[in-house]
């Protein structure tokens, strides 16, 4: 395996295309976009509501995360407006993010919603997909172990209808975004990546459906949780604006630069914001099923969203190569120590025997 001589992507991710000089695609083409329209652009966008009959101004997705409660600490003491907020819990949630999401609208003053799938159905939706996986791995199976999670999009959509809150806010921002999934190069210099629309989506679904009779269970098994997910993938997807046409999706740092050390620096010390000692990256660690991915992709591309992460960050000045590698090289530790422990938080310990944790075992 070769890495990029800018970035920490490596050469076996189909796509990379390496240059002569050993760089990757993603560096030559600037992956990913990423443009701040301004704090003004998002505060002209309150003025436009006017006078309306809404509970609040906006409803913020909260996870717990060092991200969403940065969001919404900005809105309720920067942009001064009426907010509530929301949190979505399932089977993989961690009770530090919850624990954090609580104080936070406490310190605030936010009236904070829990949302969830009845039961264990996000915990069993997982499951299905992550055994087919274990089959038959493929990107399509990987990226359907998630789809329940796509759920708190039409959750939060669906709360802010009934509460005639007129946006939703996300906390994500597309340096968060990697070429796994959903997400191709066109070679258009106009558009230079693309997302999958619904019809490709559809077209690996079905494939995946017709060579993995376990992909074809776990679809069977949850078939609304499966189709509704997919429909709701991102909250501008087209079934969201159709379904709850009220209701808007503001993306919070497509306003505001992500900064995460001044977001770090801020949250912990106005709001007492804390993870574990024992965890070392507070990115996407609020939840048990990121373990899952990360080893998912680790294993087919030898490589890992967290290497996707960081290195668009690197790319956008934000660390450098050094930095970004030592977070690597402990993001590959902990999470190859972390896979038997969120198997027995799911109860599913009989799958460790189909794990391989030397995937993990890369030069950084």
């Amino acid at each position: 395996m070769r890495r990029c001589k800018q970035c920490l992507m490596p050469d076996s991710l189909p796509g990379s295309n390496f240059d002569s000089e050993g760089v990757c695609t993603w560096c030559r083409e600037g992956y990913p976009p990423y443009t701040i329209r301004s704090e003004q652009a998002l505060t002209n966008k309150f003025k436009g509501l006017g006078a309306h009959a809404g509970e609040a101004d906006c409803l913020v997705g909260l996870s717990g995360g060092k991200d969403s409660t940065y969001a919404l600490y900005r809105l309720v003491k920067h942009y001064h407006q009426k907010v509530e907020a929301f949190i979505y819990t399932h089977g993989g949630s961690r009770e530090f993010a919850l624990k954090n999401a609580e104080q936070t609208c406490a310190r605030l003053g936010v009236k904070l919603h829990h949302t969830s799938l009845p039961g264990n159905t996000h915990a069993e939706a997982f499951l299905h997909y992550f055994k087919a996986w274990l089959a038959h791995p493929d990107a399509t199976s990987a990226g359907m172990t998630c789809v329940a999670c796509k759920h708190l999009h039409i959750l939060g959509s669906e709360l802010a209808t009934q509460r005639k809150i007129p946006y939703v806010v996300w906390s994500s921002t597309p340096l968060e975004y990697s070429p796994f999934l959903a997400i191709r190069h066109t070679g258009d210099a106009r558009q230079q990546f693309q997302r999958d629309g619904l019809l490709q989506s559809g077209l690996k679904m079905a494939k995946a459906i017709v060579t993995s009779p376990e992909f074809a269970m776990g679809v069977m098994a949850q078939p609304r949780t499966s189709i509704l997910g997919c429909l709701a993938v991102f909250p501008s997807s087209s079934y969201l604006r159709l379904r709850y046409p009220k209701v808007k999706p503001l993306m919070f740092y497509c306003f505001e630069k992500w900064n995460p050390q001044h977001i770090l620096n801020t949250i912990t010390t106005e709001l007492d914001w804390q993870i574990p000692a024992e965890i070392t990256e507070d990115w996407h660690t609020d939840c048990v099923f990121n373990v899952f991915k990360e080893y998912m992709f680790q294993k087919m591309f030898g490589v890992s969203y967290t290497d996707a992460h960081l290195s668009n960050q690197i790319r956008h000045g934000y660390i450098s190569r050094e930095e970004g590698r030592i977070k690597l090289q402990e993001s590959k530790q902990y999470y190859a120590a972390s896979v038997a422990p969120a198997l027995r938080h799911l109860g599913a310990e009989e799958l460790m025997a189909q794990i391989d944790l030397s995937c993990f075992d890369v030069e950084v």
